[in-house]
């Protein structure tokens, strides 16, 4: 999570303000500073940079004969109350990625091309571009705030894969295979939705409305240091555009409305316990459920962009699909819209239709022969000759 996400938007008065923890005191009370009133994001943000530094002058300054590994534990150590614990766990697991690679290294003696060398070996050993662009992002950052320079390394390029979605024919599969499921309304819900698995899990009875047929996501719940001391925390949607409003077919309202007034619990799904579903436990069923449909298990993420890349081929707009989905329309058509090669084929053919005259390719002469005429065409072109 990026730091200016402490700067938040009055939606009543319509200003910024910002929240930044400063530690603890001598006595280990915890101490924040709070402003507001700001009239643009950038105003406050000069005004949170500045106060950061002031926080930060406390701390031991980094020196370049520092090792890469020491500059990153510091600049993690820094950020300790500032970062969510789940973003500060993915940051941690990305730098100890590099650390066999470039953390003895002194921050003076490192090179781009160290790094480089680094990320092509990691992506030899198996790591995904989009998880070394994402470790480039933390490295770089950690750099240039500790040292005040740029690491200067080339980002991996983007990868060419495209990414695994199901087919139609595979979610239909699957929803006719889970039917029997005592979670049903929610698979249905996911495979009609999209809707992440922590919105999923944070739906509650009252986000259901069904005199309008609706159902709003306001929250979500996430894994906190996933592994054997994790825990569960209920957050906001991940971005502005999460906080949501979705219609609902009549099928899947009547359910919902059904497992709604029968439930126990303030959560519309639960697990045997009683308890809200956790994530990690919903894809773990998902795929299990998914081996037994005989289709691919590939995690309930991907229902999103099968739903994306379909709701465009039938002609929604990006707006549309960007609405239901609880995403930004330009993050949607980056990582989302999945181009089909039928519907390739089928832009190449219009385009030439709309474009281009009707032409034939002669072998013999190696050139294009013009198809003859119809007679309606030669009878209209005597007409205009006789008027020249």
């Amino acid at each position: 999570m990026p730091e200016t996400s402490a700067i938040f938007h009055d939606q009543v008065t319509g200003l910024f303000g910002f929240r930044l923890e400063l530690g603890n005191d001598s006595s280990g009370v915890r101490m924040q500073a709070r402003r507001s009133g700001f009239v643009t994001v950038k105003a406050a943000k000069i005004v949170y940079d500045r106060l950061r530094r002031q926080r930060d002058e406390r701390h031991p300054k980094p020196r370049p004969s520092d090792t890469m590994q020491a500059i990153c534990e510091g600049w993690l150590l820094a950020r300790k109350q500032e970062l969510e614990p789940n973003t500060r766990y993915n940051y941690t697991w990305l730098l100890n990625l590099i650390y066999p690679y470039v953390g003895r290294v002194r921050a003076s003696r490192l090179s781009a091309r160290m790094v480089e060398n680094a990320y092509r070996d990691l992506e030899a050993a198996g790591y995904s571009r989009t998880s070394l662009r994402t470790l480039d992002l933390v490295l770089s950052k950690a750099f240039e705030e500790q040292l005040g320079r740029r690491l200067g390394t080339r980002k991996p390029r983007e990868s060419d894969d495209e990414r695994l979605v199901w087919t139609l024919a595979e979610a239909r599969r699957f929803g006719e295979h889970v039917g029997e499921d005592r979670l049903y309304p929610m698979w249905r819900l996911l495979l009609v939705s999209g809707l992440r698995r922590g919105e999923l899990c944070g739906l509650r009875c009252g986000d259901l409305e069904p005199d309008q047929a609706t159902l709003t996501v306001r929250r979500q719940i996430v894994v906190e240091n996933p592994g054997n001391r994790s825990r569960t925390r209920v957050k906001p949607p991940k971005s502005h555009n999460g906080l949501r409003t979705l219609v609902l077919d009549a099928v899947t309202l009547r359910m919902l409305a059904g497992m709604a007034s029968g439930s126990a619990s303030r959560y519309l799904f639960t697990g045997r316990t009683g308890q809200p579903m956790r994530p990690d436990n919903l894809t773990d069923r998902f795929n299990q459920l998914a081996v037994a449909a005989q289709v691919r298990p590939l995690g309930p993420h991907q229902i999103r962009h099968m739903l994306a890349s379909n709701l465009l081929d039938t002609g929604y707009g990006i707006h549309e699909v960007a609405e239901r989905l609880g995403h930004d329309p330009a993050t949607l058509m980056r990582y989302y819209a999945k181009v089909s090669a039928v519907r390739r084929r089928q832009a190449g053919d219009r385009i030439a239709e709309l474009v281009a005259p009707i032409e034939r390719w002669d072998n013999t002469t190696g050139s294009i022969a013009v198809p003859s005429p119809t007679p309606a065409e030669a009878t209209r072109a005597e007409k205009e000759a006789s008027w020249g």
